[in-house]
């Protein structure tokens, strides 16, 4: 029976996190500003609004995020066939992928810190090989610390490349005030409707530059570069530079909120959305997506680092969301 549920995470910081089963998804991410809990993250109000959503609210994505090209790949020897969801591309594992189905909660596993959820992917779902079992766990430390880890076996090779879609605006109405800041010296080359070309492109003397912190509204509005334009903002995949773990990859700040978010990742990648096709109930711009992953379309891209996952591997990926409030 699919119902919906709801788990709150709470530290001793005044700091909470809502998960809810539906997509395995952060619902909510509460940081004290000025010692009032703020929302950090974009959402729906009501927990049963997520299963009519088209945005991918704070998502568990896969089989595969991001894009596959012509929905199509080979592997070992043969050609699969997944859903076109995504003009001629299949977008985030198919049509029916991980973040529209109900996830099972381990209660006995379950506290007032950490939830873990599992999910089955049966062999021949949304085309893909291979019976998957995955877990996704989230835990809230009292460093403020959301630290995300999959897991996933499989009995047959399949690509697998997970990522969490949780829209950021450290409370702020929109993104576009924000500065970002990113460890990293290349980003992929992709073409209008987002698919990478497989160049690398140095990202020095041009606005996918962030090294230094950039106001991100300021950057696009401003920008003269073609992709940037013609994509309304940011949709492109940035490889990040080869530093530990608990180094961060990527830091947003809201300076009017003092409040500064850390992402920490072993994922070699984080796809920057800025939020254009947010509508309806939300509008354009209104969080920041940093969608740690691995390289987009490395099924076809064979120079690209693989998402292939065989039966004597175990998939372990960890994407950490650390908060912090700005010193006066």
């Amino acid at each position: 029976m699919n119902q919906l549920e709801t788990v709150l995470l709470i530290n001793d910081n005044s700091m909470s996190v809502e998960i809810i089963n539906f997509g395995a998804r952060i619902k909510s991410i509460k940081f004290p500003v000025n010692s009032k809990p703020t929302e950090m993250t974009l959402g729906y109000s009501l927990a049963a609004e997520y299963p009519n959503d088209e945005f991918y609210l704070g998502a568990t994505c896969g089989r595969v995020c991001n894009r596959i090209s012509g929905g199509k790949f080979e592997l070992e020897g043969r050609n699969y066939q997944l859903p076109l969801n995504d003009g001629e591309n299949c977008l985030h594992g198919g049509e029916n992928n991980f973040s529209f189905r109900y996830w099972q909660i381990d209660r006995q596993t379950l506290t007032t810190s950490s939830v873990t959820l599992s999910l089955v992917s049966v062999d021949g779902d949304q085309g893909f090989p291979g019976n998957l079992k995955l877990s996704v766990t989230y835990q809230l430390s009292d460093d403020n610390k959301l630290t995300i880890k999959y897991l996933a076996n499989t009995d047959r090779v399949t690509p697998v490349n997970l990522t969490n879609h949780a829209y950021f605006n450290l409370g702020e109405e929109d993104c576009q005030s924000l500065h970002l800041q990113i460890k990293s010296s290349k980003f992929l080359e992709s073409t209008a409707d987002n698919l990478p070309t497989g160049k690398l492109i140095c990202v020095a003397n041009s606005d996918y530059d962030f090294a230094e912190p950039v106001c991100i509204g300021s950057r696009q509005q401003n920008t003269l570069d073609k992709s940037l334009k013609e994509k309304n903002g940011y949709d492109h995949c940035f490889v990040l530079d080869d530093t530990p773990l608990e180094h961060p990859k990527a830091v947003l700040t809201s300076i009017k909120n003092r409040v500064s978010l850390s992402v920490y990742t072993d994922q070699p990648t984080i796809q920057i959305y800025s939020g254009f096709y947010l509508n309806g109930k939300f509008k354009s711009y209104q969080g920041v997506c940093l969608e740690a992953q691995n390289y987009v379309d490395a099924d076809n891209i064979k120079h690209f680092p693989g998402n292939v996952l065989t039966p004597d591997q175990q998939y372990q990926r960890t994407i950490i969301y650390g908060f912090s409030s700005l010193s006066e």
